[in-house]
């Protein structure tokens, strides 16, 4: 296998500025040793730790995949707090899932980026002291991947803000400082506060280190690429049919939930400027010129437009020119994210590498595998034992405790523990590949599991289809009971007929509203299996085993 025997930078070659000072196009700044990738979301992106981890989501062959489109770094999204025990002492079950992804790296020849996560503006404003985490978790880090490759490269932590420039710049020294102490081979990567904004690249100090990338995140203009975005402050779940640029169509009426709100004065006032290519030349001209006049890389770690409420066409025109505009300025990037709400395919759910949208993957510069018609499954398959299958993903809503790894087991050697779950709370599969649901509803097939409990439960087994601008959130469920689970801490075998579900209504997102049942559920458009606390609160401890699709005839 051939690994690079370092990082080594490319020397400024041209300094080109214009009259006004101002960086012209085609400076050529320090560079990275990649060039163009993608987040891989939502496989260690998990708060509860790493016992809702899924080793099995990605392999070596999906890297292989990713590598075939033109890609040769891999930015991976990592919760790192939620990954600590007692001490700040790193989860040794972590470090076993995260050592198979980092061998998935060098086995493909492909950068990977260990970005701590662990912020990302949902879970409050950086702390002072988060230096007392900071410090002992990547020192652990270190000390772990220090014989790896140089394929790897550790970023301190994904958008702070809510500090002082001057004190992230401080906390970020004393972490390059103690992950110097065990490793000075693998690259670090730092950015600055403001969500890594590029306007705080100049705030950082001058790090007595030569092997750092320093990153900014571009997202801009704000309101068109996070139109629908329920995380936005205010929520932008209701803005949509912003264009781009702004004179590409008349600009959408302002929602009522948005009037009077910077959204209205902004969208009203500033869109056409902030829109506008010579605005955005102008602020990614900012990096390359921190690039130029500090002689370091610059890294664009994310951008992108969320594709629930902008238009295919839009979305196309912004990548091509912000794409066109990195590759200018010899800036590395990489896209958020590969599967999901701003990813590389037709819909949020993702797919398999014959779901690709096209003309999204032609903007960012890659290069599309020969689509041939996506084949869905229909036939038997597994979703979960011991860990979930590979192409199943899952998410986890609610504070209770959620563990893909107990030890109780009905099958093999561990079972899913679901325990003390408030109303609502829920657990979701995702699907890589299509899977034809009304095949298998039409021809008998069933949902079995295993399941035990010490109390009496309730709970909902249901399909949800995709929620987007044209459709509804329909919901198709199955109530387990005590008729079906007896609370006898006994393993009882469940087995639903899809046939027999029964529709539920359906909660759509984008109004907050709850809809009746209207006979309108379809079985192609399903986007999640879903496990919910729909009755009540579960007070008790319930393990669930071995999740498989089974033929009716079996």
């Amino acid at each position: 296998m051939r690994y690079p025997s370092g990082i080594f930078l490319s020397i400024v070659a041209v300094t080109v500025f214009s009259m006004c000072g101002t960086m012209e196009p085609g400076v050529i700044a320090a560079s990275a040793p990649f060039s163009k990738g993608v987040n891989l979301t939502n496989w260690f992106q998990y708060t509860n730790g790493p016992h809702g981890i899924s080793p099995n989501m990605f392999t070596s062959g999906d890297f292989a995949a990713i590598k075939r489109l033109g890609i040769d770094i891999i930015r991976l999204p990592i919760d790192l707090f939620a990954m600590i025990m007692p001490n700040y002492m790193l989860d040794p079950l972590f470090l076993q899932f995260l050592d198979k992804a980092v061998d998935y790296a060098e086995e493909n020849e492909m950068y990977l980026i260990l970005d701590n996560h662990s912020s990302d503006g949902s879970n409050g404003e950086t702390p002072e002291t988060i230096d007392e985490i900071l410090i002992p978790m990547w020192t652990q880090m270190a000390e772990h991947f220090k014989d790896r490759s140089n394929y790897i490269l550790y970023e301190v932590m994904n958008e702070p803000y809510g500090i002082s420039s001057e004190r992230w710049g401080e906390i970020q020294g004393q972490v390059i400082a103690a992950i110097r102490t065990k490793d000075r081979k693998h690259t670090i990567i730092v950015g600055g506060t403001s969500w890594n904004s590029i306007d705080e690249l100049a705030k950082l100090p001058i790090y007595d280190d030569k092997n750092l990338i320093y990153t900014f995140h571009f997202y801009d203009p704000f309101l068109f690429t996070h139109q629908g975005a329920s995380w936005a402050n205010p929520s932008l779940v209701n803005l949509k049919g912003v264009p781009f640029p702004s004179n590409m169509g008349p600009l959408p009426d302002i929602p009522i939930d948005l009037k009077g709100s910077w959204v209205e004065n902004s969208l009203k006032n500033d869109y056409a400027h902030a829109s506008d290519q010579e605005t955005l030349t102008a602020s990614l001209n900012k990096a390359a010129q921190f690039s130029v006049e500090r002689n370091v890389p610059v890294f664009c770690g994310e951008f992108g437009v969320y594709m629930r409420n902008s238009t295919h066409d839009d979305r196309v025109r912004w990548y091509k020119l912000v794409t066109g505009l990195l590759d200018e300025r010899h800036i590395a990037r990489t896209s958020w994210d590969y599967m999901g709400g701003f990813g590389l395919f037709k819909t949020e759910s993702g797919g398999d590498i014959a779901d690709l949208n096209i003309d999204i993957v032609k903007a960012l510069g890659f290069t599309p595998p020969v689509q041939t018609p996506s084949s869905k499954i229909c036939e038997p398959f597994v979703l979960y034992d011991d860990s979930l299958a590979h192409g199943i993903s899952i998410t986890h809503w609610g504070e209770e405790t959620f563990d893909l790894y107990s030890e109780d087991a009905a099958e093999g050697d561990f079972s899913i523990l679901w325990e003390n779950v408030s109303q609502y709370g829920n657990f979701s599969f995702g699907f890589v590949k299509p899977v034809d649901w009304r095949y298998l509803k039409d021809n008998g097939f069933v949902l079995e599991f295993k399941a035990k409990t010490s109390a009496p439960v309730s709970f909902d087994v249901r399909f949800i289809d995709a929620e987007t601008n044209d459709d509804i959130p329909w919901r198709m469920r199955f109530t387990v009971n005590e008729k079906q689970l007896p609370p006898d801490s006994e393993w009882h075998k469940i087995t639903i007929p899809f046939a027999e579900m029964v529709e539920h209504g359906a909660w759509v997102n984008a109004t907050e509203q709850w809809l009746n049942p209207a006979g309108k559920f379809d079985w192609d458009k399903i986007n999640i299996l879903q496990f919910s606390a729909e009755n009540g609160d579960i007070q008790a401890s319930l393990h669930i085993d071995a999740i498989k699709t089974v033929s009716g005839g079996e």
